[in-house]
């Protein structure tokens, strides 16, 4: 069975839908967080101003769920969450007990325009947020009259095994192909991939989403395929149609 690299998590969705089309998903962690102002995350989840909450990634879905309480947090039953992804969805409906909106947008620029859609300006929505991230969503709710209260939660770091994983990868797996899943994770695995002599760097790259696929691009290194939604689905179409084309996997 041919091997596909995912640097992600491991995910029992992944794993099925490319077992499913008959490749076997390896994953590679580049990433590690450590949770940060809690406290002020607290105090704000408190307050009434908010119209809603934005959680674009399962991290900072953990870390709201960190200082939680329904009973205590309870008018957030009658708020507006958006998020963009079914991870982060599914996390939202089991560690907050919360129905979130925007699932199918696909990236955070679809996001934006529909919070500013659904909403009126000068609506506040609270964004609980890591530390790398991406400016594109306040910028764009911004510019159409919606305020967003960034809060730091989570911060970013290198996995502190992905140098040895990635000697793994490359001195006993023989994969065809690796997907990366975030600019950051994009930065550390290169930044590894250029202290040994390896095949890795040859192989097709893919990405979710087009912040991904530039970060890879900017690195000097082309593209093979951008999967349209952080689904299990998107990717591996993204994967086959390109093999089907190049008949490089086998």
């Amino acid at each position: 069975m041919k091997k596909v690299v995912l640097f992600k998590s491991v995910s029992e969705d992944y794993k099925k839908v490319f077992n499913d089309n008959n490749y076997e998903a390896i994953f590679v962690e580049p990433l590690q967080f450590d949770y940060m102002n809690l406290n002020e995350l607290g105090d704000k989840l408190a307050e009434s101003e908010y119209k809603g909450m934005i959680l674009t990634s399962p991290r900072a879905v953990e870390a709201v769920s960190k200082c939680w309480s329904p009973s205590k947090f309870v008018t957030w039953s009658t708020k507006r969450v958006y998020t963009v992804g079914e991870v982060s969805n599914n996390k939202i409906k089991l560690l907050l007990g919360l129905e979130a909106l925007g699932t199918t947008t696909g990236n955070a620029e679809n996001l934006a325009n529909l919070i500013a859609n659904e909403n009126c300006e000068n609506e506040k929505f609270l964004f609980p947020c890591g530390n790398l991230r991406s400016e594109i969503l306040p910028n764009i709710l911004e510019t159409k009259g919606i305020k967003v209260d960034p809060v730091t939660v989570y911060e970013t770091k290198e996995n502190e095994n992905l140098k040895s994983n990635l000697l793994e990868l490359n001195d006993t797996m023989n994969p065809c192909c690796m997907v990366f899943f975030s600019p950051s994770g994009c930065e550390y695995i290169y930044r590894q991939l250029q202290t040994f002599n390896n095949n890795l760097s040859n192989l097709p790259h893919f990405a979710i989403g087009n912040s991904t696929a530039h970060k890879i691009e900017n690195l000097g290194v082309e593209i093979a395929g951008v999967a349209e939604k952080p689904k299990a689905e998107s990717v591996i179409e993204s994967v086959q149609q390109y093999f089907r084309t190049h008949e490089l996997c086998g």
